[in-house]
């Protein structure tokens, strides 16, 4: 990614998070209020500008919310929602589209790294994998 393209990346804000994140609650149900809070966020917003590449960004952005715990409760549907805004304000289409196989990845998110979360967003799978999600608890 040039300089000039990075220019162009869009981020979400705080404000944004914490609409996403009351819009889930509102939506699916859950505890309202933070766990470890936006600062959390603030980080993660600093490791993807730090990154290089869309799908890297938005790895990194899908699992810093979903372990960051930055809320009690919704954080995966949170880092769900916001990763699927942020590739899609930034043009670039996430590849799987079934919520159920999104949701089964995402629970599973602890034995990916970022490079194979990067994979699953562009390409639907992880490197060196034929089948979208290869690992289970």
């Amino acid at each position: 990614m040039s300089k000039k393209q990075e220019e162009k990346t869009w981020y979400p804000n705080a404000e944004l998070v914490q609409k996403i994140h009351e819009t889930m609650l509102e939506k699916y149900g859950g505890w309202p209020g933070f766990e470890r809070g936006m600062n959390v966020f603030q980080n993660i917003i600093t490791e993807m500008k730090a990154a290089r590449g869309i799908y890297h960004k938005a790895a990194i952005l899908l699992r810093g919310v979903v372990t960051g715990r930055i809320f009690k409760d919704g954080n995966h549907r949170t880092a769900q929602a916001l990763t699927e805004t942020f590739l899609e304000m930034n043009n670039a289409p996430m590849y799987i589209q079934d919520s159920k196989e999104i949701i089964r990845f995402i629970k599973n998110i602890l034995y990916y790294n970022i490079d194979e979360i990067e994979a699953w967003l562009k390409h639907g799978k992880t490197k060196g994998s034929d089948e979208s999600v290869q690992r289970s608890p």
